[in-house]
């Protein structure tokens, strides 16, 4: 009998391993649609083995790592169910909403915290993003999800479209006020998934205060004109946040 080469052996690993991230991928999938909500028993093992045609051990891989990062929580002799409340704050790219709604929607009390609002020269990116050469406000914040700070981000606005505005505390929804206090309505925000650079002064800030392990967003926000209205630097903590998108 012809033994498996290594270059064999390796391909079965990684096709086993594929297999069982593409289950996950979709277990998780049906819990974002609705389809599997939160206290709900999964199927039996043969059902679901046989729904996504793995075998059993495949299934069980897949299972054990949703139990692990607390989507899915196992009860012996009972079953596999959904987590009533993740431990993640999950949120598709393709919808625009605050932070703040985020950390509310998964069911944790969310509160800011650190709240500055200053003026300084932009940076050349800044410049190209917001379409100006003037002085820019930056405010600048955290949010906490039950006391645990888990998001820090600066919010940059051109100095001519926020005078006055920024006077004294804020607190809330930056897409709340802009409607608000200022008529504007953001329509859409173009985003860019970005690395940090621990030698860039704000990356570095954000670190301090969220840890390495962190999700940066840039995001340029337009109102329904197309116009560039703000853009933001947004930190996320990595072991709080699951982004995901649809790709076709």
């Amino acid at each position: 009998m012809k033994q498996k080469t290594t270059t064999e052996r390796n391909r079965g690993n990684l096709e086993k391993k594929l297999l069982y991230l593409r289950v996950k991928e979709e277990i998780e999938r049906s819990i974002n649609k609705g389809e599997l909500k939160p206290g709900d028993k999964l199927p039996s093992e043969p059902e679901l083995a046989k729904k996504f045609d793995v075998s059993r051990p495949t299934l069980r891989e897949a299972l054990k790592m949703l139990q692990r990062e607390k989507v899915l929580i196992s009860r012996n002799g009972v079953g596999t169910y959904v987590n009533n409340r993740s431990d993640f704050i999950i949120n598709p790219l393709s919808k625009l909403q605050s932070v703040g709604q985020m950390i509310k929607n998964e069911g944790f009390t969310e509160s800011e915290l650190d709240i500055k609002i200053y003026t300084r020269e932009p940076e050349d990116d800044w410049k190209k993003q917001l379409q100006t050469e003037e002085k820019v406000v930056i405010l600048e914040r955290s949010r906490t999800a039950d006391g645990n700070k888990v998001a820090f981000y600066y919010n940059i606005f051109p100095q001519s479209l926020v005078a006055g505005h920024f006077e004294g505390e804020f607190t809330g929804a930056i897409f709340d006020f802009l409607k608000s206090k200022m008529g504007i309505n953001i329509a859409y925000a173009i985003t860019e998934i970005c690395a940090l650079s621990p030698s860039k002064e704000m990356d570095q800030k954000a670190m301090n205060v969220l840890g390495n392990e962190i999700i940066l967003l840039k995001q340029l926000h337009f109102d329904e004109d197309d116009r560039p209205v703000f853009y933001s630097l947004d930190y996320l903590k990595n072991s709080v946040f699951k982004l995901f998108i649809k790709r076709e």
